[in-house]
């Protein structure tokens, strides 16, 4: 190879570089901005009033039926990212999955995820949780950080188990969130 086209290549190699750089820093910045905007809730969705007796995330997999009015319990989790950016929904995790640093003594960064945990028993404890706009269309905006939403807080959801719901793949139409 002589010297012009070593040159040529290394030129190339940059470029490539700067372009997939550049398209990697817009994705982050897109997905800053899809969480910076925020779910515009009713004022008393999210309260610290009780919603009364509740299910665990486990029981109403196993009991709840579609179109049913519960109220449900457990903790904002079982993934990395349990809110979903630009949407109202989240994941809720059963209280008898324990979070990393409730099971060892290591600094896990996303302790809510129960990455120590089976992955097969964490699928088996989550539900999605979801608010709908007055068309019952996903509300748009996260939940992430909106009134104390965030990983690993322990609330209360009273919702309607959704029409296209089955056991494995559960979902709950929310109505209030209580704060725990």
């Amino acid at each position: 190879m002589n010297m012009k086209t070593s040159l040529k290549f290394i030129i190339l190699l940059i470029s490539i570089f700067l372009i997939c750089n550049c398209g990697m820093e817009s994705d982050e910045n897109e997905k800053k901005k899809r969480f910076a905007l925020k779910a515009n809730l009713p004022v008393d969705f999210i309260t610290n009033q009780n919603l009364g007796d509740s299910l665990s995330v486990v029981e109403a997999k196993k009991r709840a039926n579609s179109g049913e009015i519960i109220v449900i319990n457990g903790f904002i989790g079982g993934r990395r990212e349990p809110f979903t950016a630009g949407r109202a929904s989240f994941i809720l995790c059963d209280d008898s999955i324990k979070a990393c640093d409730e099971i060892d003594t290591h600094h896990c960064p996303t302790p809510w995820d129960a990455c120590c945990e089976d992955r097969k028993r964490i699928l088996s404890s989550t539900i999605s949780i979801q608010v709908l706009d007055e068309h019952t269309n996903l509300l748009r905006g996260t939940l992430k950080g909106v009134k104390g939403l965030k990983p690993g807080r322990k609330i209360k959801v009273l919702g309607t188990i959704d029409s296209q719901s089955i056991p494995p793949a559960m979902l709950l139409n929310a109505q209030q969130i209580e704060l725990l």
